[in-house]
């Protein structure tokens, strides 16, 4: 009878250890010197710890292995692998910062194991864009690309304070709502794990941060809704009934993960086409930058992002009904793209007026 409560508990715990470690890791980077230094992107007048990632994945992994020992799955074990090598790449680049290439090697690494160990991959298109069953080594390309791609996009909305967990307990919610339907009860407790943690560490750092995520959060943040994303396009598949068709699903999935993923389009493409530069150099193009820049908190920037992204959840979910799903993924792209737009123009605008200030606060 236990049995039920335990994803509620195993949230609870997430929560707690999450909570009460980022203290003890605040005090340990006043003692060690171990800050993130200001610089010309990062505008925080304080020195402030890099490292809320360990805590994050501390209170994650913790609860996680604890409340799934009964349950198995066969890429379980690739899984904690790849998180183990990223949590160290990011912990490493939180210290003493890696070059991007060196970076993208422990990523890579990491999802190589998942994708040809641990067998999670997008087998399939479901018919969007006209495109259905992949051959394996396409299908294996085709995910290595995703997953690098949703990790670097969580570690480039990571810039302002709250944004990369609230986006994140975003997803991890909205996927175990959907994993309680399907019975999928390993991840229904890796997402309300995930969930639990992130909502303790806000508690540190969406208001007078204390301490930042850093690349060992971000990145497993984003390697962590890849595979919620994957295995729940996977879990509807199986299901023996299905609570979304299977292209509806594949369209679902692209709203749940929508900020940073049309942030990290809109940025590669200013970037490559624009600035004819390295898509890898940093910059302060970011949809959150400029709604600081217009005049906007790092809390009210955060709310409205996050309140955009369920906004499309539910727009794209009570939508499927009625419009062609490949008709529909084209009219949330281009909704999305347009809306990350408002923020420029409303610059453009104040610049325009006399009234803009540069507000880099980030």
């Amino acid at each position: 009878m236990y049995l039920q409560y335990l994803p509620f508990l195993a949230f609870i715990t997430a929560f707690v250890i999450t909570y009460f470690s980022v203290p003890a890791i605040i005090r340990l980077s006043l003692v060690k010197r171990l800050y993130d230094v200001p610089d010309d992107r990062k505008k925080h007048a304080k020195r402030i710890s890099p490292l809320g990632g360990m805590a994050i994945f501390g209170g994650m992994i913790i609860s996680f292995v604890f409340f799934t020992a009964h349950l198995a799955n066969p890429a379980l074990n690739s899984v904690l692998v790849a998180l183990f090598i990223l949590f160290i790449t990011g912990v490493k680049d939180d210290l003493y910062p890696l070059t991007p290439y060196k970076k993208l090697v422990g990523q890579l690494l990491a999802v190589l194991i998942v994708v040809l160990q641990g067998d999670i991959r997008l087998e399939s298109f479901y018919g969007l864009l006209q495109i259905h069953e992949l051959h394996y080594w396409v299908s294996v390309a085709i995910t290595v690309f995703f997953f690098l791609a949703i990790v670097n996009s969580f570690n480039f909305i990571d810039g302002i304070n709250g944004l990369s967990s609230s986006i994140g307990i975003v997803i991890s919610l909205t996927y175990a709502f959907w994993f309680y339907y399907l019975g999928e009860d390993l991840f229904l407790i890796l997402s309300l794990t995930i969930a639990g943690s992130q909502l303790a560490f806000l508690r540190y750092n969406l208001i007078d941060a204390k301490i930042f995520m850093g690349d060992s959060g971000s990145m497993i943040m984003g390697f962590l809704a890849a595979i919620l994303t994957i295995y729940f396009l996977q879990a509807n598949e199986r299901a023996q009934e299905v609570l979304l068709l299977r292209i509806d699903a594949m369209l679902f999935s692209f709203a749940v993960i929508i900020i940073p993923v049309v942030d990290t389009i809109r940025v590669m493409f200013v970037r490559v086409f624009v600035l004819k530069t390295s898509p890898l150099k940093a910059d302060r193009n970011h949809i959150h930058h400029t709604l600081l820049d217009i005049g906007l908190s790092h809390f009210q920037a955060t709310i409205s992002l996050v309140l955009v992204n369920v906004f499309f959840i539910a727009f794209t979910f009570y939508l499927n009904d009625y419009i062609r799903a490949s008709y529909l993924f084209v009219l949330v792209l281009l909704l999305a793209l347009g809306f990350s737009q408002i923020p420029f123009l409303i610059k453009r605008k104040q610049k325009e007026m006399g009234t803009y200030k540069n507000m880099d606060n980030a």
